[in-house]
């Protein structure tokens, strides 16, 4: 999982809205797209938060030519602050029927 949060002054925040918008398509229909999204925080309503879901770290590497990445270093260059960039590799993934297990236990 790749994820940027970004904080967005409001003399930019269209301009980032559009910079981040416009890798949207191109990314959700890539070999190994899970899903991406953009976001805005709602307790810090300047930031937006974009999201990436790859089915393996290749794919997302395979993924990010020179094009995608100058466009998120231009959306970086824009922000008011330093942005929080992660990549998480995720060994585990559960779905709901986790919270059926441990919903027998509340409030005992």
């Amino acid at each position: 999982m790749f994820s940027l949060e970004i904080v967005a002054p409001d003399r930019v925040r269209t301009a980032l809205l559009r910079t981040l918008g416009s890798v949207i398509e191109p990314t959700r229909v890539a070999p190994g797209c899970r899903s991406v999204r953009l976001f805005t925080d709602l307790d810090r309503r300047r930031s937006l938060v974009f999201v990436e879901e790859w089915e393996t770290l290749e794919q997302f590497e395979l993924n990010l030519d020179a094009t995608k990445l100058n466009t998120i270093v231009g959306a970086i260059e824009l922000s008011g602050e330093a942005p929080l960039v992660r990549i998480d590799t995720i060994e585990r993934e559960e779905g709901v029927d986790v919270l059926a297990l441990h919903q027998s236990g509340v409030g005992r």
